[in-house]
């Protein structure tokens, strides 16, 4: 039934109360005599339409009195459901009728739809289509009524249950509102503006499916795993851009899901809607903090989560439903603009309790940031355990470490020939090479300047170096930044001094070789200094007189350095 609304001359002939004094109501309202009983967020725009919501937004208030109510005078207030982002309007003079609905309206007073019976403007902002929103009614600081929206889906509006009378206690519980699915008031657009709601909230335990009503699939531990994280976005911003991922291993209903985390004190987000949220078996989704695609990076989405997944504290998820613990996951870092991805040979919700079964993601998802979000992840490239690495070819093996006086620093580049503040220090290098009959891996050795710096060489990979072999340190590994060097095969961070300095290859604690030069070494701009081929040995290369500088004809790369890096030493 429509509203029955009083305006004008005949509204004053029921208008009774305190006055109209700014932020009081002209008539006396007690809490409960209104009810907040439907709102339409999100219009669906026609075929080729626009999609904007202006003048499309309303919510419909109840008269729950038995005597017609003068509106004049009560504040409206929009804004998110924890009171932030708020904007207020002030009634002007509208009468409603006792039992009946009230519209209102995002329209001018001159440009109402037939639908809505008051028109608030932009007073209010745009209602929120992700997230919820709160409305409050109010008679200065006497509150009538505040109802929360939420699960907002574009077309459809949010209604209060019709299976008993409007109340301004029974709208406080989300269990009590629907999504409208029968009555459609303009194209594309369903609800009932000015009657009551035409559909019925989902018994616990219950959703709809395709217009039928069935018990929902409860999960089971074991039948969702949480296989990927992204707590560090770097294309958006963490309160909209986190997500995580689970594969799903039966057919289940997400219906009274809990995404939480146990090391905090704040309640989790539980998946609650009237329609039967299915995922099948051998699917990926994703939660997100935000289910609107173009702020949270493209992300399709199944749910949402209100809290940070990368607190300072203990990280954590996990899910539960019925107050059981469905998988839960910890780590401790995470690299930025990377997602933590669970290696598929781990795919269980046991497998994904070692935080060393996760690595970083690889491919780019939203043009920046590398992940797999609702997709298979692809397998890690795990580290071997301590003490081993992965030749090219064959199975995991140990470590070979250099023997006593067969690894030898030959030549180094402590004074590039450029000026360039930060360019000088991205040139610089070293070279050591292997002078025993087998090979040995650059593995876990640590390499250190004058500082107390040492940079440990960490790979997957085995780094070998053969008999007769050199091994290539620099600040880069991009030849366009250290000026064109061979293959680099690990960094340092420490800088070498253009007139002293030393360089130290270490074994643990355990020096392997040291270099120091400083007076009568005669360390030249851009020239390396290397180490005389007849004085190859850690002893000799102690003495200035061992080594020799670069010369012209030993130009390398793409600045003007001279020296033999990674080849053997030809001093003049």
């Amino acid at each position: 039934m429509r509203s029955l609304v009083i305006t004008g001359a005949a509204a004053a002939l029921v208008a009774c109360g305190p006055g109209s004094n700014a932020g009081e109501c002209d008539d006396t309202l007690l809490a409960g005599d209104l009810v907040i009983t439907e709102v339409f967020a999100d219009a669906k725009a026609p075929p080729g339409g626009s999609g904007t919501d202006e003048g499309k937004e309303w919510f419909e208030v109840y008269n729950a009195t038995s005597r017609p109510v003068e509106l004049k005078g009560l504040t409206i207030t929009h804004s998110r459901p924890d009171g932030s982002r708020g904007k207020s309007h002030v009634m002007a003079d509208i009468t409603v009728a006792p039992g009946q609905y009230l519209t209102l309206g995002n329209s001018a007073d001159d440009l109402l739809p037939a639908y809505v019976d008051y028109g608030y403007g932009a007073d209010l902002g745009d209602m929120f289509n992700t997230d919820g929103g709160k409305l409050a009614l109010a008679c200065g600081a006497k509150e009538i009524d505040a109802a929360t929206y939420e699960s907002v889906k574009e077309g459809r509006s949010r209604q209060l249950t019709a299976s008993q009378p409007p109340d301004y206690t029974l709208n406080d519980d989300p269990a009590t509102w629907c999504e409208a699915s029968a009555a459609e008031f303009e194209p594309g657009n369903f609800g009932t503006p000015g009657s009551e709601s035409d559909c019925t909230p989902v018994t616990v335990g219950q959703c709809d499916e395709g217009g039928v009503m069935r018990d929902a699939v409860a999960p089971m531990p074991g039948d969702l795993v949480i296989t990927e994280i992204m707590p560090k976005p770097s294309s958006a911003s963490a309160t909209v851009g986190q997500w995580f991922e689970v594969f799903v291993t039966r057919d289940i209903d997400l219906n009274g899901v809990i995404v939480d985390r146990a090391n905090d004190s704040s309640a989790g987000k539980e998946i609650v809607s009237s329609d039967c949220v299915s995922v099948s078996a051998g699917s990926y989704v994703v939660f997100a903090r935000s289910e609107d695609m173009t702020m949270n990076g493209g992300l399709t989405t199944v749910g949402t989560f209100p809290f940070s997944i990368n607190p300072t504290n203990t990280p954590d998820l996990q899910l539960t439903y019925g107050g059981t613990l469905l998988d839960s996951v910890t780590w401790t870092t995470s690299t930025s603009g990377r997602s933590l991805s669970l290696d598929p040979d781990f795919l269980t919700t046991s497998g994904n309790d070692d935080a060393a079964n996760f690595c970083d993601g690889e491919s780019i998802y939203n043009g920046n940031d590398r992940g797999t979000p609702g997709a298979a992840n692809p397998q890690c490239t795990l580290l071997p355990p301590a003490g081993m690495c992965q030749p090219e070819t064959g199975a995991i093996r140990e470590i070979v470490k250099p023997d006593a006086g067969q690894l030898v620093i030959t030549e180094f580049l402590a004074n590039p020939a450029t000026t360039t503040t930060g360019v000088d220090a991205a040139q610089e290098w070293f070279e050591i090479q292997n002078t025993g009959s087998t090979a040995f891996d650059l593995n876990d050795l640590g390499l250190k300047g004058s500082a107390t710096t040492v940079n440990v060489i960490t790979s997957v990979n085995c780094k070998s170096i053969p008999p007769g072999g050199f091994g290539l340190f620099a600040h880069n590994n991009d030849p366009v930044l250290n000026a064109g060097l061979p293959e680099v095969d690990a960094l340092f961070t420490f800088a070498l001094g253009n007139s002293s300095g030393t360089l130290s290859v270490l074994d643990g604690t355990t020096p392997l070789d040291v270099v120091t030069w400083g007076t009568g070494w005669s360390v030249q701009d851009g020239a390396s200094k290397q180490l005389l081929p007849a004085m190859t040995d850690v002893t000799s290369n102690d003495l200035p007189t061992s080594f020799c500088n670069g010369h012209p004809a030993q130009v390398y790369g793409t600045a003007a350095n001279v020296g033999t890096p990674k080849e053997a030493n030809s001093c003049p």
